[in-house]
């Protein structure tokens, strides 16, 4: 591939179709600055990129990777429909590397469960051997098994892994603390949890809301989050305080709420520099 060649290319057939680079950048879920740098042959799209790129340009992927319109011959002419044969090899090639990660995570998520499987026998047998019953080893398996209620969806499901990781973490914290408390004997553990993990787990679903709307802007997103982060903090050390009747510490979250303050200044500073530029 020609950046000379493919860059002017793009930016001529995003014209013809009147699409502005914002637009077209929309269109492959890119930064406008990524389709500029295209045009003007800075860089070249990625692989995966190609067939969305040439079927958003309505050329074939043969066309885009060379740089030029392939005249086709009179319909009368032609014995059968022309192929596109660089579409072909990258649809090929993008299905073969899905399938490679498909068997890869379903060899990851083996390997984590027989892990998983293995600790807790070890931990079984040396409970027996030591206590002559089950005891600590209840609060490994417990813990073991929230772990993979997480894992599951991260390496099994195909899509929206995170929000059904974060799902299956929110609904399973609190019968954790649950189960830990009585294997500790402790209520406390529960009480605690109980009004911490709601606000822990909807300060999670927050933080990803606003990376996944904010990813194109990195340093906004990471002030958002470090705003968020210091609100439970407040929360966690208020509900702490109250809870044992202690003085509430403040510090941390003043600090957290410094370090979104420079995340905001500096994504500000970084725009007006480009808009000026």
């Amino acid at each position: 591939m020609e950046n000379e060649k493919i860059g002017p290319f793009i930016r001529q057939l995003r014209k013809d179709r009147h699409m502005t680079q914002k637009e077209l950048a929309s269109l492959l879920n890119v930064t406008d600055k990524a389709v500029s740098k295209w045009e003007l042959g800075a860089s070249l799209p990625d692989v995966a990129l190609l067939l969305p790129l040439a079927e958003a340009l309505g050329v074939s992927a043969t066309e885009l990777l060379g740089g030029i319109r392939v005249q086709k011959a009179p319909p009368q002419a032609q014995e059968a429909p022309p192929r596109d044969t660089a579409g072909d090899i990258l649809s090929y090639t993008q299905k073969t590397a899905s399938q490679r990660r498909e068997r890869l995570r379903l060899w990851l998520f083996a390997g984590a469960s027989g892990t998983f499987l293995l600790a807790a026998a070890v931990c079984w047998i040396c409970d027996t051997a030591l206590n002559k019953g089950l005891s600590w080893s209840l609060i490994v398996d417990i813990s073991l098994l929230l772990a993979w209620a997480v894992l599951l969806p991260l390496l099994t499901a195909r899509r929206h892994t995170l929000p059904l990781a974060l799902a299956a973490l929110s609904a399973a914290v609190l019968p954790y603390l649950y189960l830990l408390g009585r294997l500790l004997g402790d209520p406390r553990v529960f009480r605690f949890g109980l009004p911490i993990v709601p606000a822990a787990a909807l300060y999670l679903w927050a933080a990803w809301a606003v990376w996944r709307r904010l990813r194109r802007r990195r340093l906004s997103a990471a002030g958002t989050v470090l705003l968020l982060t210091a609100a439970l903090s407040l929360f966690i050390n208020a509900v702490t305080g109250a809870l044992t009747g202690g003085r509430a510490l403040y510090g941390d979250s003043l600090f957290t709420l410094v370090l979104a303050a420079v995340c905001f200044l500096a994504d500000y500073v970084l725009r007006h520099r480009d808009s000026q530029g």
